[in-house]
């Protein structure tokens, strides 16, 4: 019985700017020498790119899922706490400290780019790392590092994530804008239907 092949080593993946050549590589060579379509579609994106970015896309992507999760959960929370539903103005702090929660989220997601630029040594230290990461992530594309040849399509996959999670984000702050303006209109309501009914009107909260 012939023995069962072991898993190949992580340099054999392509995930390192100085590996050898894998055999997922030598596989897509051989078909895009076959298919000519195949191997034009190689040339844009290559194997060790689409593997490495999108694995870290995913990883990036559930990242962003926990914390939104986290967040909306404690806003909702919020919500239902007395002081800020009869407040015109605490509604606005917990608006504030949930964009701030959304921006730890961002620079944390951008620190595991970098994290992970700096381990596969793409990019030799964690300035440059952050550097990197922190423009493409947000698709400013300022500076002028470039990855090592063979690799530049990451990039636009680090801008991908950054698309992805923006736009989650944006979605989600206009249902706590949402939330927050319905809790500062209940309390306004609610001290008007006081005064009407011939109550003393609540003190600002």
């Amino acid at each position: 019985m012939p023995a069962q092949p072991g898993p190949l080593p992580l340099e054999s993946l392509g995930l390192g700017p100085g590996s050898a050549p894998s055999t997922l590589q030598h596989a897509a060579e051989q078909l895009a020498s076959e298919v000519p379509l195949v191997g034009h579609m190689a040339q844009v994106m290559p194997a060790a790119d689409f593997v490495f970015g999108g694995l870290m896309l995913l990883a990036i992507m559930l990242i962003h899922a926990t914390g939104m999760r986290m967040l909306t959960n404690r806003f909702e929370s919020g919500l239902q706490h007395p002081g800020v539903r009869r407040s015109t103005w605490r509604p606005d702090l917990l608006l504030g400290a949930v964009v701030g929660s959304m921006l730890l989220i961002h620079l944390s997601e951008i620190f595991v780019w970098s994290a992970a630029l700096v381990y596969s040594g793409l990019v030799p230290d964690w300035r440059a790392a952050g550097f990197f990461a922190a423009n493409t992530y947000t698709t400013v594309g300022y500076g002028n590092f470039v990855l090592p040849f063979g690799w530049h399509m990451l990039a636009p996959i680090i801008a991908i994530s950054g698309l992805f999670t923006f736009g989650w984000t944006g979605s989600v702050l206009v249902e706590v804008v949402r939330g927050c303006q319905a809790a500062k209109k209940a309390a306004v309501m609610a001290r008007a239907t006081k005064r009407q009914r011939g109550g003393k009107a609540a003190p600002p909260g």
